[in-house]
């Protein structure tokens, strides 16, 4: 048998949490979980960049970009069912919609090509205007909203079966589109830019809500769907509830703390609970980079632009702020548990759980001995396994 290496060149857990796909050059590895036993090793035309997942959880999806080539592996039969090969613009993107449909962005995102796995068709959708994401679907694909920009007006073409059901002109509404933002209950969509955004039922197009911001730099659904989070300037979070038509459910904002938190400061690769430190509470807030909601909407974890600074709030109060040695990179939480991870592009990873003391855990090594300076992070839905990755190489890694 093959002594298979430590780390890979892609890695993804399946939807769900039975599987990890991982890539070695060529090799697709295959392995059920517990993930230490028996393996699938398949071999693919050229060398493998990226892998997912569908949501039925026994489709991989191979995208070899350097070649224009996108292969599906079917797990079940264990075997290649589906090569698709470029034209004339190349593949930059793929991913899947549904079951059986496959969303490939073409260079340039000059357009959009949708792959029907059981109908071997396609269907192009030209996308004059370069927003990404310019598209967005339900879960099983049949209704899209995608962007497109017609005689210098930009407009919302609402599609069902890749049919135009609606135009709707996003500059009436909002003015420039920054970008699109579906619910996890596929009922809402937000279009937003950084002064404005509007809430739109993803059925009928029609426009249920709305609020200015000044400079909106990201939004994040919260997994039940009931809350939206608008990142902004200075540091200040707003968030929005569909329960009240959209309208301000409350705020947040480190520059007008008042109530008692913990923080902690990272020094010489520990944890060190302390009083805040005065860069903390001095510092000029600049605009929110990310937001991530706990699996039930409990918590929500926020970082700033180039921020070292990690902030973990209860609803209306922050619970938790932290200073990393690093800027943080990327932060995710458990599916079923209130357990946060940050990559922040060291070999460390800050874990808070609900309850604990947050704590720092090194990663493994890479084949060669290097350390892996993580910068991406993803759960499998046992709460227990990760992956890591660098954005070249990728390490299954399972928490303490």
């Amino acid at each position: 048998m093959n002594v298979l290496p430590l780390d890979y060149d892609a890695c993804a857990f399946s939807t769900d949490g039975r599987y990890v796909a991982s890539a070695v050059y060529n090799r697709l590895i295959i392995k059920t979980q517990p993930f230490a036993g028996p393996h699938v090793v398949a071999t693919a035309s050229y060398a493998i960049d990226s892998l997912r997942w569908n949501v039925a959880s026994h489709l991989v999806l191979c995208t070899q970009f350097s070649r224009g080539v996108v292969q599906v592996y079917d797990v079940h039969a264990a075997k290649w069912i589906r090569t698709i090969r470029c034209g004339y613009f190349k593949f930059v993107a793929a991913e899947w919609i549904g079951h059986d449909n496959i969303l490939l962005t073409l260079e340039f995102h000059m357009a959009l090509a949708v792959f029907n796995l059981s109908k071997n068709s396609i269907v192009y959708i030209e996308i004059p205007k370069p927003i990404w994401p310019c598209a967005v679907f339900d879960a099983n694909g049949t209704h899209m909203f995608v962007v497109s920009k017609i005689n210098g007006y930009e407009k919302l073409l609402m599609m069902s079966s890749r049919s135009l059901d609606r135009v709707i002109y996003i500059q009436d509404i909002i003015g420039p589109c920054n970008g699109l933002n579906k619910s996890p209950d596929n009922r809402f969509l937000c279009v937003f830019n950084d002064k404005k955004l509007a809430i739109l039922d993803f059925l009928s197009g029609n426009v249920i809500g709305s609020i200015e911001c000044f400079s909106l730099n990201t939004v994040s659904w919260a997994p039940n769907s009931k809350y939206l989070a608008l990142g902004c300037s200075l540091g200040n979070i707003v968030v929005l509830t569909s329960s009240n038509e959209f309208n301000v459910e409350f705020k947040l904002s480190r520059s007008s703390l008042s109530e008692e938190y913990d923080f902690f400061v990272e020094s010489n690769r520990v944890l060190i609970k302390t009083n805040a430190s005065k860069t903390f509470i001095n510092s000029i807030s600049t605009k929110i980079s990310f937001i991530a909601w706990s699996f039930d909407c409990s918590y929500l974890s926020t970082y700033e632009v180039d921020s070292t600074f990690l902030c973990i709030w209860e609803k209306y109060r922050l619970i938790c702020a932290v200073e990393l040695s690093k800027k943080i990179k990327k932060m995710k939480w458990c599916h079923v548990e209130n357990k946060l991870s940050v990559a922040y592009g060291t070999d460390l990873i800050f874990f808070w759980t609900e309850g604990q003391t947050p704590k720092l855990q090194t990663s493994p090594k890479l084949i060669d001995g290097t350390c892996l300076l993580v910068s991406n992070i993803s759960w499998s839905t046992n709460n227990r396994d990760m992956i890591l990755s660098d954005g070249k190489k990728f390490l299954l890694f399972t928490t303490t």
